[in-house]
């Protein structure tokens, strides 16, 4: 086989080399075709992304294992079978059903996400569309199910909202609402005709699959406020009623809200909060909400430790009362929450909207603001008034404590013999105060507390542990007493519940309306 040719300048003879085999077997083979080359790399790709797969989907699986994070595969099943997901259904539901999404919370405790969802969830009703329900959003980050956060510990990057509350804004249920009233309910000209029903909730991932990105209408949230006139500090109520009537009015299936959020912190934070109480105190999206099995789940685990024992005729505890008798609960913020109360005091902040209704018993009223240096931030009248309601001392928190049991005597006639602390304090801090309330007091009687509980003395299974949280607020909607703040409270006002606030914290941990 010729190999190279050369052509000598000197005597213009053609010599031609052949190129010397290594040894006798030596058979160089054809270069493969294009095709050929093709199919190995096209195998390659493919290999090389099975094993991407496997390793990621590997990852997902042991991940919870090595963390002991639940996957909540049975919840988030549930939720995708609930029979609202199926394109056949009649209008407004199916196919052609109405629908709207929200710019969801992420990032926030589960009270500023809930609180959020419940305002958002009550225009998608008065619009007679659909909610398309979130999970609970700690982490957008999709490759990892678990996040790691500053205190190293795990928690799941997102929970299926059924894992805490149940109702209509979760999908399982249909809307209780007389169709009058809730054409009622917004002013101004509707292009729908009342719906005796209007359509139930769907989830994010039904979203994708009814309404496909070529169906969607976007509505940004910064244009239409100027388009409805919605100023800075603006009434809530005005807020809500607007949107409705705009979600209402647009003929478009499936409309997705979307740049920012449509309520900001400021919106739930001032006293203007307090004229949406008007539309949800009679609403179904408060009426009809109830708590999780799951979180119901952990307050029957452990009402041996929140009430007496039962009498001998009975084996135990059959249901959970409507009201825990005798109990009082009282939420107490340590932690990381000292800067956020300076914060509160700097900018000069007032209670959280819910806690601002006149009725209350303790109004946060504090010194006006002086004049003199920066410095006086942390040693001033004012500076006492805030700290005391939102970062009290221990001495504190057993005053105020006993005192309300000594009020709520002197009203009802009933006695307070326990306490529920729903708290992140540690446990020395803790240890500290079960001692100084269990301890009896000088008196002619015993003014000591039987018995004092708090949120880390709850016995909670591993795969509810991360909804902890709502059992918290629901022993502290059923409490006899409640001394806190939040939106919690917002709901035990209809009940003429007696309610004395002791802390100040306008995004707190534990808070949310409740069933009515």
């Amino acid at each position: 086989m010729s190999f190279l040719t050369y052509a000598s300048s000197s005597t213009k003879q053609r010599h031609v080399y052949d190129r010397l085999p290594v040894n006798a077997r030596d058979q160089r083979s054809p270069s493969p075709s294009a095709p050929r080359r093709s199919q190995r790399r096209v195998r390659r790709l493919v290999t090389a992304f099975a094993t991407t797969l496997a390793v990621v989907v590997t990852f997902r699986v042991w991940i919870h294992e090595l963390t002991c994070i639940p996957t909540y595969e049975d919840i988030k099943r549930y939720e995708s079978r609930l029979p609202q997901h199926d394109l056949d259904l009649p209008f407004p539901e199916g196919r052609d059903g109405r629908y709207v999404k929200f710019v969801p919370y992420t990032g926030y405790g589960l009270n500023n996400e809930l609180q959020d969802i419940i305002m958002v969830s009550q225009i998608a009703l008065l619009a007679n569309r659909g909610y398309v329900f979130q999970p609970y959003i700690w982490s957008t980050n999709s490759f990892t199910p678990v996040v790691m956060e500053l205190n190293l510990n795990f928690r799941s990057a997102q929970i299926p909202l059924n894992a805490f509350i149940s109702g209509p804004i979760s999908g399982n249920d249909r809307w209780k609402v007389d169709a009058g009233t809730q054409n009622a309910s917004v002013s101004g000209e509707a292009t729908l005709p009342p719906q005796p029903s209007p359509p139930r909730s769907i989830s994010y991932d039904w979203w994708e699959v009814v309404c496909p990105p070529e169906r969607r209408v976007f509505v940004d949230v910064l244009e239409t406020r100027k388009e409805l006139g919605i100023e800075w500090g603006a009434p809530v109520k005005d807020i809500i009623e607007r949107w409705a009537q705009k979600l209402r009015a647009m003929n478009d299936t499936c409309v997705e809200v979307s740049g920012d959020r449509l309520f900001t912190f400021f919106d739930y934070g001032e006293k203007r909060l307090l004229s949406a109480w008007d539309i949800l105190s009679t609403s179904p999206v408060l009426k009809q909400l109830t708590w999780s099995p799951l979180v119901n789940s952990i307050l029957y685990g452990n009402l041996a430790l929140l009430q007496p024992p039962p009498s001998r005729s009975t084996a135990g505890y059959d249901v959970i009362p409507h009201n825990l008798k005798g109990l009082l609960a009282v939420h107490i913020r340590r932690g990381d929450f000292y800067k956020p109360c300076m914060d509160r005091l700097k900018y000069n902040s007032e209670y959280n909207g819910w806690n601002s209704f006149p009725d209350y018993p303790d109004v946060f009223d504090p010194p006006p603001p002086s004049q003199s240096a920066a410095s006086a931030l942390t040693s001033s009248p004012r500076a006492d008034s805030y700290m005391r309601h939102c970062y009290p001392t221990l001495d504190q928190i057993v005053d105020r404590i006993n005192l309300v049991r000594d009020e709520w005597h002197q009203q009802t006639g009933q006695t307070l013999d326990r306490v529920y602390v729903m708290t992140n304090a540690k446990r020395e801090f803790l240890a500290e105060l079960k001692r100084r309330l269990t301890t009896a007091m000088s008196g002619p009687t015993d003014r000591s507390w039987k018995a004092v509980v708090t949120t880390k003395d709850l016995s909670v299974p591993n795969y509810s542990a991360e909804v902890i949280v709502g059992a918290d607020m629901l022993i502290g909607e059923k409490a006899e007493v409640f001394i806190g703040n939040g939106t919690i409270l917002a709901e035990r006002l209809s009940t003429s519940v007696f309610i004395a606030l002791l802390q100040y914290q306008p995004h707190q941990e534990i808070e949310r309306p409740t069933t009515l």
